[in-house]
């Protein structure tokens, strides 16, 4: 990949971090289960950090990051709305396919960047989290029963 398109993969994976943060929001104060709504905010706080660093990242490589409040956050917070009568279970199905499709995403982008490393490691640590994520969300998945 050239600075180029690891820019464009940044960007995007900027707009994705910025509406998941919207949705888990929205989970979080939906969500009965207290134990559960207090995971999801600490998953939050995660994408949250991932979008800075992100953020951060495209700066330095001369782009123009996407803000937080703009389309991504609007589109995150109408998911977070529809879906937030859901079960819990329901949510963090949401959640799931959202943890799995940014796993895909970044290891896609590992495999393919040749030679900046500080990229690679940024998103070597985003990877890592997004497992760790998924991994919760199945164990809650399956102490709900779902």
């Amino acid at each position: 990949m050239d600075r180029i398109a690891i820019l464009e993969a940044l960007e995007r994976n900027l707009r994705a971090e910025l509406s998941a943060v919207e949705l888990y929001s929205a989970h979080a104060k939906a969500i009965p289960e207290d134990a559960i709504a207090s995971g999801v905010r600490a998953i939050m706080m995660v994408e949250q950090r991932h979008a800075r660093d992100l953020a951060r990242r495209i700066e330095e490589l001369g782009g123009s990051p996407a803000a937080p409040g703009g389309a991504e956050g609007l589109a995150g917070r109408a998911a977070g709305a529809a879906t937030a009568q859901a079960s819990t279970a329901e949510m963090l199905r949401l959640e799931l396919s959202e943890e799995q499709q940014f796993i895909k995403d970044y290891a896609l982008e590992i495999a393919e960047i040749m030679d900046d490393e500080e990229t690679l490691d940024m998103l070597h640590e985003h990877l890592n989290d997004e497992i760790e994520h998924a991994r919760w969300m199945k164990a809650q998945l399956k102490a709900l029963g779902g």
